[in-house]
Order: C-alpha cells, then sequence, then structure tokens
C-alpha cells in the first residue's frame, strides 16, 4: 500500500482540484469510494444517505463532499491515500487486509452491524486501525453477499470443477477448494473478462446490471457467500481526533441512524436487482440445502484459514467469539 511520491503528488493535485471551497468554520472532509459516484449498488446508495444525514445535521459545521471514485485515486490505494491525508474518508472493501489482517474478517459475520457494535467487534477493528492511522465508522452493507455470475449454469458445487473464474487474492482459497481455476483481475476487467472468454464466471455482489455483466453471462448462483459483506466507511484518525465532540457526534449519530436501516434498503434493491436482471434473461440456479450451506461454510472456512498465520490465536478467538453463531 505504498504510494511513490510522484503519484501521490498526482493524487494530492487531483483531490485538491475537486475539492469544494468550504465556509470559513464549516470543516469540509473529502471522501473517496471503490465504486464510481454513480454506481448503483447498495454500499454506494448507503454512503450516500450516510453523507446526506451528516450535510443535513453537520450545516455549518462539517460536510462530506464525495469527489470521486477510483478515477481519482486507484481502488488499491485508497485507504493508504487516507491514511496520509491526501483524501479524508473512503468507503471501501478490505484493501488494507495486508496491513490490517483484521479487515479480512468483515464477510465472515452472522450478525447485525448493530449487534457488531454491542458486542465489541467494531470496536475491536477500530483499535486494529489505529496503526495505519484509520478510524473506522462503520459499514456500509449488511446480509446482501456475493454471487457467481456465469456463462454456464452452476446447480452443484462439481459444476466449479475446471471453471476459469476471475479472482483475486481473498477469493483464491475458496474457488481452489472447489477445482476452479481462479484467474487474477480487476474488477474493471470483469465485464471484457468475460465478453472474451478469458474467464467463464465472475464473483460480485449481486448489482451487476449497470456493468452489464448480464449481457456476458447467462446465469447467476442464487446462493450468496460473505454474506455480511465486507464494505465499511474509514475515516483519518488524526482528522477525526481533530473534529472535536460535536463534528465527532454528527457523523456518528449518521452512521448509528443507516445501521438501523441499511437492511431494509439492501432488501428492497437486491430484489428489485434481481428483477431486473431477470428481465434481461439471466437464469438464478441454486445448489441443494446441503451443498449451499456447506458453499457458505467453505466460504468462511477457506478465509479463516488463510488468516491462521496473520492474526494471532488469541485475536482470532476474540473474533470468532464475536460474529460467529452458525
Amino acid at each position: 500500500m505504498k504510494i511513490g511520491s510522484a503519484v501521490t503528488a498526482a493524487l494530492c493535485l487531483a483531490v485538491l482540484a475537486t475539492a469544494r471551497p468550504a465556509a470559513a468554520e464549516e470543516t469540509v472532509l473529502r471522501a473517496i469510494t471503490y465504486a464510481p459516484p454513480n454506481k448503483v449498488e447498495d454500499s454506494m446508495v448507503i454512503f450516500k444517505k450516510w453523507m446526506d444525514r451528516v450535510n443535513a445535521a453537520g450545516k455549518g459545521q462539517v460536510k462530506v463532499d464525495l469527489i470521486g471514485g477510483p478515477e481519482v485515486v486507484p481502488v488499491p490505494d485508497q485507504v493508504n491515500a487516507v491514511s496520509k491525508g491526501i483524501a479524508d474518508i473512503v468507503m471501501t472493501f478490505g484493501v488494507q487486509a495486508p496491513l490490517v489482517p483484521e479487515s479480512d474478517t468483515t464477510g465472515l459475520s452472522d450478525i447485525t452491524p448493530a449487534e457488531e457494535r454491542k458486542v465489541g467487534y467494531l470496536d475491536l477493528l477500530d483499535e486494529a486501525h489505529k496503526k495505519i492511522n484509520i478510524k473506522v465508522i462503520g459499514r456500509t452493507s449488511t446480509n446482501s453477499g456475493f454471487f457467481i455470475f456465469s456463462k454456464d449454469p452452476i446447480h452443484k458445487l462439481d459444476d466449479f470443477r475446471g471453471m476459469k473464474i476471475r479472482s483475486h487474492s481473498g477469493y483464491d482459497p475458496l474457488f481452489k477448494m472447489v477445482g476452479a481455476v481462479p484467474i487474477g483481475m480487476q474488477i474493471s476487467e470483469i465485464y471484457t473478462g468475460l465478453e472474451r472468454g478469458v474467464v467463464r464466471a465472475a464473483p460480485y455482489p449481486l448489482f451487476v446490471y449497470d456493468m452489464g455483466l448480464q449481457d456476458v453471462t447467462k446465469y447467476a448462483l442464487g446462493d450468496g457467500f460473505w454474506i455480511s459483506h465486507t464494505t465499511a466507511t474509514y475515516m483519518n484518525l488524526r482528522k477525526w481526533q481533530s473534529l472535536g465532540s460535536e463534528k465527532q457526534k454528527i457523523l456518528m449519530d449518521a452512521q448509528l441512524a443507516e445501521e438501523a436501516e441499511m437492511g431494509k434498503i439492501v432488501e428492497d434493491m437486491k430484489a428489485a436487482e434481481q428483477a431486473k436482471l431477470e428481465k434481461a434473461g439471466m437464469i438464478f440456479t441454486h445448489l441443494s440445502p446441503e451443498e449451499a450451506k456447506k458453499w457458505r461454510r467453505m466460504a468462511n472456512d477457506t478465509r479463516f484459514n488463510a488468516l491462521a498465520d496473520k492474526i494471532s490465536p488469541d485475536q482470532m478467538a476474540r473474533i470468532k467469539s464475536m460474529i460467529v453463531r452458525q
């Protein structure tokens, strides 16, 4: 997650050029996101609702300004950019896992964001991120998960065998376990990779209509994995500390309000998205109930196993005691 001086300077110029001037007493927080600002998916909708709440409650005091997505700062560099103060806030998935491996457990939770906060899981994540000068604000989705979009139908786990599938290091152990052939690919390359046949399938949250995946795949495995999703809002720790308690409360009150509502928001959005995909011709398939449970368990087990040499046994035991219920 290191950025060279030339790249850092370029990012600074890009961020500063797009930031809007603030009123004299108002603190403007520059935000970036892993997806383009116009991307239609649950995390983006919830993050923007959080921004709206902050900006309404904090008028004249604190404002969140979304200055862009990966076109402003590449996804792999975004958390580092916020850590260094190039931007103030980032909404992303666990790209910081190499430095904060605890962040790679966010997709493995069996409980709601409100329950995670109550049992201390959010505090644990917050403490783990201090070493990279990051404050954890909170989740931006729940009960969402990841799905497999493919050119070929998947009715049983054995259908994965030999399948070339878009992947990255987080997915690799799971796909290898079911006999698929993982191929590293950025999000921006998924459509082209499927269109050209470089891969036959790709994992992604359900919200792929605006990516056009219904045009290059015919099937979706409707049994999700990593159901709690992995996106969250993070902030530069020193910037957070500089806000003072009143402005901090505005940000956290907005986050708590979103956590109370995001389950219903995600449920409604998923239903609408699936209907759009089905109308466009996509067919949702399912594993048997037994294999669906096995699929989800394998996904969680492979992620926990991959983290075994990165998180201490005591820390891992704490995390599991907090978030594993099934």
